[in-house]
């Protein structure tokens, strides 16, 4: 028998769904404007402010957003130099990724909803930078065995992350080019020319081969500098002359009461999550493929359905016009774009890109998104065949179901944004002493900045030093 709904119940049922729909649409802003306040403290430096509010949002530290929670209060003590409760917290949030990776728990909701009713498990990158920060704080505490763990811990996730994707959709960031020049530079520090040869050479080969096409980010000018003189140091005369004669320059000597000073400058800040969404007609072929056709952007995905069961492949054939929703990047652009080290004001330092954070960011969710276009096209084949069965039960609840389904078509937003834009660093080698130098930083537009720093140099010994940039536009 049809189920007929009178004016009052219906009249109640639409009072029920209009509350939901508005505490729907008001969770519609993106992570980054929910988090606002937070967000404001950390740009502006204020770290103590955005600590204290972190702290106080009881919803960050549940279980959805822990993961972000923990790298968020691990960035904040790391800026805020305490080392030591910087690496416990990127510690536990590294065990909670990884125990999130084991669950599924929340993914029958996520297929009647949208994925931000899941535990957030960071994007590929994401994880592995947790290990970059544990290995400058390890090395700011002077423990440079647990900093070289950490940099091999960076290609040990991503070999293992990668080998689970299917190998014509696997991730285009899958080495770490300055992962293993941070080895080299351990390595080096500790006297180990041949291990620092060793990953300075692999540094190099992921530079040219993926982080040019892929990422724009060359090799570094430091990187070949040190390669030439850990092969000369070695006894690997060939590859010196190879490289030598590649490069077309020579490293300079040591010299004798001199020590080095390996400097990092993190610039600006990473992008932030938004949301876009795009339509799609579903067309079915033959031999178990349905194809997801958009004319106006020309996209066409195929995907081969044969092998579901006829249950979910109906669902799929009766899709017809659909929005998909998908979380895109946007990009917070530094305002200090170039960087140098000035040494009594007439010795300049470049400072080289190792690592463009923005472009792995953007190249990652986008490989991603390509892997995972068959399971948001299954979760609204899920949504419509429900909508569909309430329709022949009652059109007003199929109405009401159509409504909410289209409102809780919602992209993922949430992303760790305390990273940097990128990362770039050099050597300075100097004379035995305290040094006062300065860090000049310039925009695109011209305008520049100076911060005095000073520099304890030993000789025939290497120390590591970090700053953080964060203006951007």
């Amino acid at each position: 028998m049809k189920l007929k709904l009178s004016l009052h119940t219906l009249g109640k049922i639409l009072s029920v769904f209009l509350l939901g729909l508005f505490l729907l649409l008001s969770g519609c802003a993106t992570y980054y404007m929910q988090n606002e306040a937070f967000n404001g403290y950390f740009l502006r430096g204020d770290i103590a402010n955005a600590e204290k509010v972190l702290d106080k949002d009881k919803k960050n530290n549940r279980n959805k957003n822990k993961a972000l929670f923990l790298l968020n209060k691990g960035t904040l003590s790391w800026m805020q130099q305490d080392y030591a409760a910087a690496t416990d917290y990127f510690n536990q949030a590294d065990l909670y990724i990884e125990d999130q990776h084991k669950k599924i728990g929340s993914e029958a909701l996520a297929v009647l909803t949208n994925p931000m009713t899941k535990p957030y498990v960071p994007e590929d990158f994401e994880n592995v930078m947790l290990n970059f920060y544990k290995a400058l704080s390890y090395l700011e505490m002077g423990n440079t065995q647990d900093a070289m763990v950490e940099c091999r811990r960076v290609n040990e996730k991503l070999y293992a992350l990668n080998d689970k994707y299917p190998k014509n959709h696997q991730n285009r960031y899958s080495d770490d080019a300055f992962a293993h020049t941070l080895m080299g530079l351990i390595y080096d520090s500790s006297g180990d020319s041949n291990n620092a040869f060793i990953a300075y050479r692999n540094a190099f080969k992921i530079y040219e081969d993926n982080y040019l096409k892929n990422f724009n980010t060359p090799v570094p000018s430091q990187l070949k500098k040190d390669l030439l003189r850990t092969a000369y140091q070695t006894g690997l005369f060939e590859e010196y002359e190879f490289y030598k004669k590649k490069f077309d320059f020579d490293f300079d000597k040591t010299q004798p009461g001199e020590g080095d000073v390996v400097f990092i400058w993190l610039s600006g800040l990473g992008p932030v999550k938004a949301e876009w969404s795009i339509n799609f007609t579903a067309v079915n072929g033959s031999n178990g493929y349905l194809t997801m056709v958009n004319n106006d952007e020309n996209v066409t995905l195929p995907f081969f359905i044969g092998d579901m069961d006829r249950k979910t492949q109906n669902s799929f054939g009766n899709m017809g016009l659909v929005r998909v929703a998908f979380p895109k990047y946007q990009e917070r652009v530094p305002f200090y774009s170039q960087a140098r080290i000035l040494v009594n004001d007439s010795i300049s330092y470049p400072l080289d890109k190792g690592e463009d954070i923005n472009a792995i960011a953007f190249k990652t969710l986008r490989d991603r998104m390509i892997r995972e276009m068959a399971n948001s096209l299954l979760r609204l084949a899920t949504k419509q065949a429900i909508e569909s069965y309430a329709r022949s039960k009652d059109d007003n609840i199929g109405t009401l179901i159509s409504i909410f389904n289209a409102v809780t078509e919602k992209a993922d937003t949430r992303n760790w944004q305390t990273l940097p834009h990128s990362i770039h660093y050099t050597r300075i080698r100097m004379k035995e002493g305290i040094h006062n130098v300065t860090l000049r930083v310039n925009s695109p537009g011209g305008q520049s900045a100076d911060q005095q720093l000073n520099f304890d140099v030993k000789a025939g010994n290497t120390s590591f030093y970090t700053y953080h940039h964060m203006e951007s536009n």
